[in-house]
C-alpha cells in the first residue's frame, strides 16, 4: 500500500502544472510505479543515489515542456575552501572532499534568486537554496549558478532532496531539504539547449 508520501509526490508530479509525465517509480531499487508503454531503461538508480532522494523515492519524468534548471558550484583549484584557519583544513578533511563543478548531473528547478542576473548574494543568502537543496558546505561552497534549460521530452529522474547532515568541522548543521531535485540522464552538455553561468559572490 502507497505511503502518505509517495501518494503526495506522484501528486505533485502529476499535477497539470508539473514538470512532466512519470514514466516509473521506485523506493531505493524496487519498482513501484510503471506507466503503460514505459521502456525499461534507464532503470532504478544506484542505492547511495536513492538514498539522496526523501524515503528513497524518485521517479523517471519525461519532461512536457521546457524547463529551467539551476545548478550551484564553487571556485576551481582552491587548496583550502573554507580558509587555513578552519576545521576543515586543520582536520586535513580537504583532500577528501569532491567540490561541486559545473558538469554535474545534479540540478534543481529552485530559481536561487529573484533577480540571478545580478546576485550578489550574501553567504546568508545562498543559504535558502543550500537548505532547500540539502548541499553540505563539505560538498560545494556555491560561489556560482548556471541556469540551463531542459527541452520537452527529456528525460530525468525527479525526487524530493532528503535532509543531510554536515560534519562537525563543516559547522554541524542539518540540511532540510524538500526542494525538487533532478539528476540528468545525459551529460549536461548534450541534455541541455543551452546554459548560461552567474557569479553569486
Amino acid at each position: 500500500m502507497a505511503s502518505q508520501y509517495q501518494k503526495s509526490l506522484f501528486d505533485d508530479l502529476t499535477h497539470p502544472d508539473s514538470h512532466g509525465k512519470p514514466l516509473a517509480g521506485w523506493q531505493n531499487q524496487t519498482e513501484i510505479f510503471r506507466g503503460t508503454g514505459a521502456q525499461m531503461t534507464p532503470g532504478a538508480l544506484p542505492l547511495d543515489l536513492a538514498g539522496t532522494f526523501i524515503e528513497k523515492l524518485y521517479f523517471l519524468v519525461r519532461t512536457t515542456r521546457v524547463i529551467r534548471v539551476y545548478r550551484a558550484y564553487e571556485t576551481a583549484g582552491l587548496t583550502a575552501p573554507f580558509g587555513k584557519d578552519h576545521p576543515s583544513f586543520l582536520r586535513g578533511l580537504v583532500a577528501s572532499r569532491h567540490p561541486g563543478k559545473p558538469d554535474g548531473l545534479w540540478w534543481t528547478p529552485a530559481r536561487p534568486s529573484l533577480a540571478i542576473e545580478n546576485m550578489g548574494l550574501s553567504s546568508m543568502q545562498r543559504e535558502g537554496p543550500r537548505r532547500g537543496a540539502a548541499v553540505n558546505l563539505e560538498w560545494n561552497r556555491m560561489d556560482y549558478w548556471i541556469e540551463a534549460e531542459l527541452p520537452m521530452g527529456a528525460l530525468v529522474y525527479v525526487g524530493r532532496a532528503a535532509p543531510q547532515q554536515e560534519k562537525a568541522a563543516y559547522g554541524g548543521g542539518k540540511l532540510g531539504g524538500g526542494d525538487f531535485q533532478f539528476r540528468l540522464t545525459q551529460p549536461p552538455d548534450v541534455a541541455f539547449t543551452s546554459m548560461k553561468r552567474y557569479t553569486a559572490v
